[in-house]
Order: C-alpha cells, then sequence, then structure tokens
C-alpha cells in the first residue's frame, strides 16, 4: 500500500508547478470601477391659471394636481479620477432653461461646501426634459416660448432650480462604488411616427437599415451597489412624446414617462427600497407620438394626418387618440403607454448584457453661435445654417394638439389660401430679410425669431453642446432640442464613428442622444424631411442645415477628447460665450385677495363624499372650500391639526401638498398615509367668482398604493391671500 506521502506527491509537485506558473505570469490589476449616486427631488413649482408648457394652449391652464413632477439625478465618476464628475438629471417638464440652470449652479454652490461645490459647474450637468405636455410653465428662456406664458411666472425656475439641485446633492451624498450594466430591447405599441409621410423623403438606402419608422429600442443602464447588490437606480431612453394626457387635462402630470417612473419606484419603496430612482429619459422623438391609436376627424371617424385636406380643411378636429382612449380617457391611454416601458425598463434591468468598466468620466461643452458656422466640405446655401425662423406650418401644430383650424402642416405654398391672414400678422411683428429666407429655403418663414429682439430674443441664435464619456461603452449627446427619428440616427452613427476613429470609444458603444437639454431651440430635421414642412420641419429653426451643424459640432466636441482639450475657436467652430441675462416680462396677474362664503371658512366641505363603504378601486371625491393654488400649499410642520400625527416629512416626498388621505388609528388620532404626490390622488382648483374658490379632492382607494382597512378622511391643505392693511 503506498505510503501517504507516495500518494500527496503528485499533488504537491503539481501545485509547485501551478504556483511557478502564475508567479511568472504578469500581475493584472483590476480595471478602475465606477462611483454612482442618484437622488430625486420635486419641481412641481407654483400652479393656478398658469398655462401648461408643451402644447402651448392658452386655455390649458395648470389647476390642480394629478402627479408632481420629479427631477431624477445620476452623477458618474471613475475611481480612477474621483473629482472628474458628469451629472445627467432627467426632469419632468415640458422644455429646458438654460438661465434655470445657472440658477441650479449657484444653489449648489451656496449648499454645498466650496470644494465640493467646485465639483459641479455649467459645464458638467445636463439637465434633459422628459418633454411632458402637462407640465408648469413660466421659466422659458426665450420670449416666443414665453408668450403663451405671458413672460415668465413669479417662482417657477426657482422652484425647478431648486428641485434640481436638491436631486444632484442627494446624489452627491449617496456617490459609491456601484456596477452599472447596459441593455437594450423593443418597446412594442408605445409609439407611432405622427409624420410618417415626411420619414418617407428619407432615401431607400437609409431607410432599408431600419425595420420601424421609430425607435423603437429602449437603452437602459441599471446601477446597482457594488458592495451589496442592491438596485440604486435605472435611467433608460425611449423615444415617445408624452402627450397621453390630452390638451383638455388641467391637473399637473409627468405623463406616461413620470407615471413610469413613479410606479417603479412606488413598488420599490413598498419592497423595501425607498431610495431607488427610475429616470425614464427622452431621446429622438421628435416626430413619435404616445396617440398609437392614430389621428381621426372627430365629427366623421375618418383618418387624417394633418395636411391641408384633413377633415375639410378644419385642423382643430383632426386629433390623435391613445390606447384605451374610448373606454377609460387620456388617463388610462397615459397608464397603458407608461406600463409599457415599465415592463420593458423591468424586464431589461434583470438580463443586461454589458457591464460599464475601465476608461475615464469625462465631458466636453461648449457654445455655438449656429448662424457662424460653415458646414465641411460643402459651399453655398448646402454650407449655410440660418438664423432661426419659424414656418407657417409651426402655426398649425400636431395631430397630438391641432393649433388653428386655418393652418395646416406640409404648409410651403406661397399662395396658399391662409397667407393673406399670415402675412398680415407678419407685417405686424417683423418681416423676414431676404437672406433669411434665402437661406431658410423651403420654409415659408411666418416668424423671423432669430431677427426679432424685443423685448428681448425671440429665439437664441447661439446654443450650448454637451458630450459625456462614461468610460469606452456609453458617450450621451446633449442636444438643445427634439430630433426627429432618422435626425438621431444619423447623429448617434456619425458621432460613434469619430469616437470609435479617435480611439476613445470601443465598437459596440452606445451613443445616447439625450434630447431637449440644457436649451430649447425647437426641433431638428433631416433635410429630406425639413422639405415637406410639415410641423416639425416648419419649427426647424436654423434651415435645412440644422441636423447638420448639430453633427459637425458634435464630432468636433467627440475629436476633442482625443487631443484633451477644446479646439480652438475658428470660423468652422465658433465658441461664443452664453447670452447676456435680461429682465424677464411678467403679464400674469397676481393674486391679491383670496375670500370664502359668509359664514364659511377656507377648509370647509362643501360637498361630503357619499356615506359607503368604499373598496379598492373605488373613487372618493369631495369638495372644499379654499384658497387660490399659487400661493402654495403646506409643508409637514404646518399640517399636523385637528389631530393627525405630527411627521418629519411629507410622504410623497415634495416639501408641500394641497392635500393629504388619512387614516384613523385611534379616537381623534390620525395618521397621514397619502398626499398630492401620488397617482391615486387628484387636485383640481376652481375659481369662484372674483376671489372665492372650490377644490375638489379625488382619492382612487388602493390605484397604486395600497391601503389597509380603516377608516380614513382626506384633508385640503392651501393656503389663503388676505389684503396688506
Amino acid at each position: 500500500m503506498p505510503s501517504l506521502m507516495s500518494r500527496c506527491y503528485p499533488l504537491l509537485l503539481a501545485c509547485l508547478f501551478a504556483c511557478l506558473f502564475v508567479s511568472a505570469s504578469p500581475v493584472r490589476r483590476a480595471e478602475p470601477g465606477l462611483l454612482v449616486g442618484v437622488g430625486k427631488s420635486d419641481v412641481t413649482g407654483p400652479i393656478g391659471e398658469i398655462t401648461m408648457a408643451g402644447y402651448a394652449e392658452l386655455a390649458q391652464k395648470a389647476n390642480g394636481i394629478h402627479l408632481r413632477l420629479k427631477a431624477r439625478a445620476f452623477i458618474f465618476a471613475s475611481e480612477s479620477a474621483p473629482n472628474r464628475r458628469v451629472v445627467y438629471v432627467s426632469t419632468d417638464m415640458g422644455w429646458p432653461s438654460y438661465r434655470t440652470l445657472k440658477l441650479v449652479v449657484s444653489n449648489l454652490q451656496a449648499q454645498l461646501s466650496p470644494a465640493d461645490a467646485a465639483l459641479y459647474t455649467l459645464d458638467n450637468i445636463m439637465m434633459s426634459a422628459t418633454h411632458t405636455h402637462s407640465g408648469v410653465g413660466g421659466y422659458a428662456d426665450n420670449f416666443l416660448t414665453q408668450i403663451t406664458n405671458f413672460g415668465v411666472t413669479p417662482g417657477a425656475r426657482e422652484a425647478i432650480a431648486q428641485g434640481v439641485s436638491q436631486a444632484i446633492i442627494m446624489a452627491h451624498q449617496d456617490l459609491a462604488a456601484a456596477t452599472v450594466t447596459i441593455n437594450k430591447g423593443r418597446v412594442e405599441n408605445a409609439s407611432i411616427n405622427r409624420s410618417p409621410t415626411s420619414y418617407l423623403l428619407n432615401p431607400a438606402s437609409e431607410r432599408a437599415q431600419y425595420t420601424d419608422d421609430v425607435d423603437r429600442d429602449m437603452l437602459l443602464l441599471t446601477v446597482k451597489d457594488a458592495q451589496t447588490g442592491r438596485m440604486k437606480g435605472t435611467a433608460n431612453w425611449f423615444a415617445v412624446h408624452p402627450v397621453s394626457m390630452n390638451v383638455s387635462n388641467e391637473r399637473v402630470s409627468g405623463d406616461n414617462k413620470g407615471y413610469a417612473s413613479y410606479l417603479w419606484e412606488a413598488q420599490q419603496a413598498l419592497a423595501g427600497n425607498p431610495t431607488f430612482v427610475s429616470a425614464f429619459g427622452q431621446t429622438n422623438a421628435g416626430d413619435v407620438s404616445a396617440n398609437t391609436a392614430g389621428a381621426f376627424c372627430v365629427d366623421t371617424g375618418v383618418a387624417c394626418d394633418g395636411g391641408k385636406g384633413s377633415c375639410g380643411g378644419d385642423l382643430s378636429k383632426c386629433l390623435g387618440r391613445g390606447p384605451g382612449y374610448d373606454i377609460g380617457g387620456d388617463q388610462l391611454s397615459t397608464e397603458i403607454i407608461g406600463k409599457s416601458q415599465l415592463a420593458k425598463a423591468q424586464e431589461l434591468s434583470t438580463s443586461a448584457v454589458k457591464t460599464l468598466t475601465g476608461g475615464v468620466v469625462d465631458f466636453r461643452k461648449t457654445w455655438i453661435s449656429l448662424p457662424d458656422i460653415k458646414l465641411t466640405g460643402q459651399t453655398g446655401l448646402n454650407a449655410t445654417v440660418c438664423k432661426a425662423a419659424m414656418g407657417y406650418s409651426f402655426s398649425a401644430g400636431t395631430t397630438d394638439c391641432p393649433a388653428l383650424s386655418f393652418s395646416w402642416q406640409g404648409d410651403n405654398d406661397p399662395n396658399a389660401s391662409n397667407k393673406p391672414f399670415w402675412n398680415f400678422v407678419r407685417g405686424l411683428l417683423k418681416e423676414p430679410s431676404q437672406d433669411l429666407i434665402t437661406c431658410q429655403g423651403a420654409k415659408p418663414i411666418l416668424l423671423a425669431t432669430g431677427e426679432m429682439t424685443s423685448p428681448y430674443d425671440w429665439q437664441s441664435n447661439q446654443l450650448p453642446y454637451t458630450i459625456f464619456m462614461i468610460t469606452r461603452k456609453l458617450a450621451m449627446l446633449g442636444v438643445p432640442g427634439e430630433v426627429s427619428t432618422m435626425s438621431g440616427r444619423r447623429m448617434r452613427a456619425q458621432v460613434l464613428q469619430q469616437l470609435v476613429s479617435d480611439g476613445t470609444a470601443d465598437a459596440d458603444a452606445e451613443v445616447i442622444v439625450a434630447g431637449l437639454t440644457n436649451s430649447y431651440s425647437s426641433y431638428i430635421t433631416t433635410w429630406e424631411e425639413y422639405q415637406a414642412q410639415r410641423y416639425e420641419a416648419g419649427s426647424t429653426a436654423y434651415g435645412p442645415n440644422t441636423l447638420a451643424a448639430h453633427i459637425q459640432v458634435f464630432k468636433t466636441l467627440a475629436s476633442s477628447f482625443k487631443s484633451g482639450s477644446l479646439p480652438p475657436a475658428s470660423p468652422a467652430f465658433p465658441i461664443v460665450s452664453e447670452p447676456t441675462d435680461f429682465n424677464d416680462v411678467n403679464f400674469l396677474t397676481p393674486i391679491v385677495l383670496d375670500t370664502a362664503p359668509a359664514g364659511k371658512k377656507f377648509g370647509d366641505v362643501s360637498v361630503q363624499p357619499g356615506a359607503a363603504t368604499y373598496k379598492t378601486g373605488n373613487k372618493v371625491s369631495a369638495e372644499f372650500i379654499c384658497a387660490h393654488p399659487r400661493n402654495g400649499g403646506s409643508d409637514a410642520s404646518t399640517i399636523a391639526a385637528d389631530g393627525a400625527k405630527p411627521l418629519a416629512a411629507l410622504p410623497g416626498g415634495a416639501s408641500s401638498t394641497f392635500m393629504t388621505v388619512e387614516r384613523q388609528v385611534a379616537p381623534n388620532v390620525w395618521e397621514i398615509v397619502l398626499d398630492d404626490a401620488v397617482w391615486d390622488t387628484k387636485y383640481l382648483w376652481r375659481r369662484n367668482g372674483v376671489a372665492e374658490s372650490r377644490c375638489t379632492l379625488e382619492w382612487t382607494v388602493g390605484g397604486s398604493f395600497p391601503v389597509v382597512a380603516g377608516t380614513y378622511r382626506m384633508r385640503y391643505l392651501g393656503r389663503y391671500c388676505r389684503l396688506q392693511s
């Protein structure tokens, strides 16, 4: 029988050889990982007789809350250079505002230490709008976008800036080693192209590369804590307009993207992960609608597209509708489109295929004067980028919300029957110069916005551009406008080609078009789509070469990663300082007095809920004598009254609320369980006479937030304004 040593000898010899082999091999150090922080805060702002930002319809006022608006922040840095950071913030608002971004940076400087504040500047923050069409207006930078809000609403920019800066501070405090993965998949039945005839003008060979006339792919980043594996947050980009809530809606809402974010975060909170943040960001959705049932004439049911012959020439009747609209209106449409995005995002989060490792986290940012750009390799008008101008079809709106009955999409006929009226309007404002007319080409100019400077710029001719690199696998383009489907495809492909050829990115890297970022310049279509002059093209401000200019800027920025610095200013790449601040106009009527009826007081119930036992899915409604909502709601420190238990913070995470749902836990003792920040509650204000108000509070029992059996009450919590003596 062999001895123990003789049996172990071959094993010892094998181990010796293995150790020699390992020691002789080069030692491989782990690539630096990523640091990621996430944060979320409320950006709802003032409401009450303020036109919403999106449809630009004067009659659509923000007079209530359906779902509070949020900012969701993600900070990325490399472990090898933790102070070189990039910040992406997806914000529930109609369009971005550079002046609001400047307030964000000022807030960070005031609220962080000097060393920490220096980490976040105007250069490394992307503030991207989801483009909800049910968000609060009155904060835009340029006069054209301010007109329907009667200028700038006092407190609007400040509220957004405070929320965005708070979300960034939370992400700053949350920054830690993380595992970041990428996945991509198709979202079916959640989007359609609302200008398919324009899309068909793109080259057949180019269209043949794609299966659809919209981008159905969702790109998802999943962030997990490197130590515990806990899911900290997700950010995804899917192209669809948040227009599920239609123009008749009076309650502030994040629409389908805001709902998808809310629902996933609520699910995670109920599962014990209350700090989870989920951003459903915007990308190249310029010609993409959520009204998947298509557009039809409301009187005949005949399909229409917003062209001159639609609905007998009355475009106001040509309306797109979302799924389930005939059953549950725009709220059901919002839920369906939102849940479609949510389902895909949750699926992708469990089957990630690519991990972001190694490389650096870096950024580039510049201001560009678009009319000064000369396009490389082009001559004559093909090399020219125009001053801003809006076409006649801009006045038509889209099938999501047609603007005027006597305007139509595809309006590029100088002799069309609607021209005399619009020519009169144009003559009152400003006749475009001949240079502008020549430069804009196929676009008949209605508003020469780039030449209009009273009371200040109607549209800026200078725009900010930002690009982020997050390892060698991901590039993010901060685009200051709404990008059409094919425009986004060209932008992604050409920037990726530049990054790969420079050795900056891997061939399998993803390029994200983060639409509506940091500033708003309306639309960006391809040269071919521009010729049709549908709404998107009529709103492509800088002429037929707008897309080519954007691509050239981003390719030049992309190439600067290789050189290590921005290229010098030149005629081909003009770097200009940001526009000068100005004194904003404001024609919004202030609130000077709130009154209650004789013998009544604020907060009295005028219509009680029906006496009944309510079950999950039932709706409870009550009406209160209330005050104008622009005075604001109540915060956590002031709502403990009438037996309500004190609480440190509101359950929905906002700083104030107009309503609560409370459960009785003992005689005359009530616990606050919901406020106006959840999908299940609704708050709506209406004026009653001159200075009186009525508010309706609604609660869908157990809609998205389960509640236990018991006795509940709803409470109104607004503030009133009294005359000063």
